[in-house]
């Protein structure tokens, strides 16, 4: 089953397993077959100066410049209740009381740092080539890859929030001025021991989200 992992252990996945993964990930369809996808791995020293910079953004108070709005604000009020309610059971599953500033913060930050990752993915599509189908496509492509991480029980989780810097991002990846990042894929060997990745989120019953027609 997948979930979010937000714990890793310090062990690298092997350059030519990574590989493979994304390889098989590239399978993916497309429309027309256009592959609009582009992927980035970030490991070694690039990924803990991006690391270093990202942390400090975001303990100096920086500025958030997504580079595209990735939901609707404000959210419809199913979606708003479902997100309400995942922060306030992940911050009780790990013991944050609401009036906690410090741990709440804290607890943000993890994003900044990948979560301790060793090896980040990520993904990203070129500028002024794209309309919706695109973003699908690129979906698509992550989810290929999602689940190839899943079949060697390996870890990972989804994050549109490590976008918010985007001119970091660019400083620690070269020749990416005509790229739009779309989200980081922070992945590995789970920490088992791990109360973050204890938590499985809620789903909704098949009945809402499904029906069949004949």
């Amino acid at each position: 089953m997948r979930k979010s992992v937000r714990a890793f252990t310090g062990e690298i996945v092997p350059t030519d397993i990574a590989q493979a993964m994304v390889l098989a990930a590239a399978r993916a369809p497309s429309s027309k077959n256009t592959q609009p996808w582009k992927l980035v791995l970030l490991q070694g020293q690039a990924l803990e100066n991006l690391r270093a910079d990202y942390s400090n953004a975001f303990n100096e108070g920086k500025p958030l410049a997504f580079e595209y709005t990735y939901s609707l604000d404000p959210l419809p009020e199913a979606y708003k209740k479902r997100a309400v309610e995942l922060g306030k059971a992940f911050l009780t599953h790990k013991g944050i009381g609401r009036e906690d500033k410090e741990k709440r913060k804290e607890h943000d930050g993890e994003n900044f740092k990948f979560f301790g990752a060793k090896q980040v993915f990520f993904l990203a599509m070129n500028k002024g080539e794209y309309e919706q189908g695109t973003f699908l496509d690129c979906g698509i492509f992550l989810q290929a890859l999602i689940t190839e991480l899943n079949n060697r029980e390996l870890g990972c989780c989804v994050q549109y929030s490590a976008m918010a810097y985007p001119d970091l991002l660019r400083k620690h990846i070269p020749n990416s001025e005509n790229l739009l990042f779309l989200l980081a894929l922070p992945f590995g060997y789970p920490k088992t021991d791990s109360i973050a990745n204890s938590f499985t989120t809620k789903r909704e019953p098949l009945e809402n989200f499904f029906r069949v027609v004949e």
